[in-house]
């Protein structure tokens, strides 16, 4: 049993240190078909990953992928076909109770509104809300961030492909989900009596996968907000990571925002007063607007004749 104050003994967070590291050799035989997961570039803030909400309008990402921002984010999608979709944000929020001094305290969350509805070759997700908890059940990982190998962690320059795979839900501890990097040896088993990994389909996340989402039942469970190494007793150092560096290597740790936990304060910010729909006039309404306008082109008549 974890209690919170051990694992609250993590101490080394590294913001937008989060892409989809692998297990096996070859990183494109983790290639993602899921459309809805797109990429944010935000000015002044960097690049991060995130998914389509259902309203077709909102990205959910990680708070942290939108401090400091200078101007409007680019959020860009590609459908199955390989044609890429580029929006731009008409504005963006951030939890309100996230600190980027305690990431381990969650609220690690941002929805970014698009200026218009994402085209329709680009599919939504929902939100995970159970059954039960999350923890040890197989979660979804993807994002566009730095890939590598479990032995090399995120190698720079790799940015940009969308990527995913699986890791074990190991531990809850208020809002964050952690799962560590397995390579089926005990020696490199960072969080003490948890799965030794998935094998090959076993994946991790490096610098650009912050924001993207981790997937229980094809919905969004967790939100990638950070990973660390460091820690007495929880993550003894040098101990587990397998190259002594936090770069997404096997050994390494990493924490989710708990979607579950938000969906009120996602379901009331994500809402848009007018959708296509409601846009559509009723027939009576319709009649009115119809009556009106022959109204005011009858007065126009009357006004040429004088």
């Amino acid at each position: 049993m974890f209690t919170k104050s051990f694992l609250l003994s993590i101490i080394l967070f590294a913001p937008q240190m989060h892409a989809i590291v692998v297990s096996g050799s070859n990183p494109d035989a983790y290639l993602s078909s899921q459309t809805a997961v797109g990429f944010s570039n935000v000015p002044g803030a960097g690049q991060c990953s995130g998914s389509l909400l259902a309203t077709g309008q909102h990205f959910l990402t990680a708070a942290h992928c939108i401090l400091g921002y200078t101007g409007n984010a680019e959020v860009t999608f590609t459908n199955s076909l390989g044609s890429a979709f580029k929006y731009t944000s008409s504005s963006m929020l951030a939890h309100p109770d996230f600190n980027p001094g305690v990431y381990q305290m969650g609220n690690d969350l941002a929805i970014i509104t698009l200026a218009e509805v994402v085209d329709s070759s680009i599919n939504r997700l929902s939100l995970y809300s159970g059954p039960g908890n999350e923890v040890g059940k197989v979660g979804t990982l993807i994002g566009y961030g730095r890939t590598g190998t479990g032995a090399t962690g995120g190698v720079p320059g790799t940015f940009g492909t969308r990527r995913q795979g699986e890791n074990d839900i190991d531990v809850l501890v208020g809002n964050v989900l952690y799962m560590d990097f397995d390579n089926g040896q005990a020696a490199n088993n960072a969080i003490v009596g948890s799965s030794l990994g998935r094998g090959l389909a076993e994946v991790f996340i490096s610098f650009g996968d912050s924001g993207g989402p981790t997937l229980i039942d094809g919905q969004i469970a967790g939100i990638i907000s950070f990973l660390t190494r460091s820690a007495p007793v929880f993550i003894p150092r040098d101990a587990t990571d397998v190259n002594s560096t936090q770069d997404g290597s096997f050994g390494e740790v990493a924490g989710l925002t708990r979607v579950s936990n938000y969906l009120t304060w996602i379901n009331q910010n994500t809402l848009i007063e007018r959708t296509f729909e409601s846009e559509v006039p009723e027939p009576s309404t319709f009649l009115a607007g119809f009556l009106g306008i022959a109204l005011c082109l009858a007065k126009a008549r009357n006004m040429t004749k004088q």
